[in-house]
């Protein structure tokens, strides 16, 4: 028998909608002050956060903590943590980690902690899932619609230039916005 089930990507946190974590990913842009900029220069962005109480710290790709991941979070500590690999294409501005960078974000912001995760439950949506959760909060801040809106980006390709993401993240962002009629 096949399950319809949600696989969960991360572990179980209390419910948001997308409306909820928009709202939060608006205000997170006006507290850091990037609410008018597209593509904040991610190494400036990054060495702000210590602004904010937030810790990055930089780790050899090889540390046993990270595994096979780029970064990681821990929320009690307000750190994040990345690969020196990852840094370094901070540095660079890459797109791809761009996305990384304001995903980690999105699990400080929206409090998600292992601590307190609920575990157990088979019927767990989407909108339960620390990952899925995190990637809408980076789609959300990284691609507001409400300047998405302001540029009257009518494409995937233009939101990929003008917020310097990756095409797939376009591609999703704008196919869901459509999908939902708010662009």
């Amino acid at each position: 028998m096949q399950s319809n089930a949600y696989k969960l990507r991360g572990y179980e946190v209390a419910p948001l909608s997308i409306i909820a974590i928009r709202s939060e990913a608006d205000r997170v842009r006006k507290v850091l002050r990037i609410e008018n900029d597209p593509a904040p220069n991610l190494c400036s962005f990054l060495e702000g956060l210590v602004n904010f109480g937030i810790t990055v710290d930089v780790r050899d790709d090889a540390h046993k903590e990270l595994g096979a991941v780029e970064a990681l979070t821990v929320p009690e500590q307000l750190l994040i943590v990345l690969t020196e690999a990852t840094y370094a294409k901070a540095i660079e501005n890459d797109s791809r980690t761009r996305f990384t960078i304001f995903h980690e974000l999105g699990h400080l912001v929206l409090s998600h902690s292992k601590t307190l995760h609920r575990s157990g439950s088979e019927n767990v949506k989407p909108f339960q899932d620390s990952e899925w959760q995190a990637d809408q909060f980076a789609a959300e801040i990284t691609m507001p619609i409400e300047l998405i809106k302001r540029h009257q980006l009518n494409s995937a390709i233009e939101i990929q230039e003008l917020f310097e993401v990756s095409a797939g993240a376009a591609e999703t962002r704008y196919s869901k916005l459509r999908e939902k009629g708010l662009i």
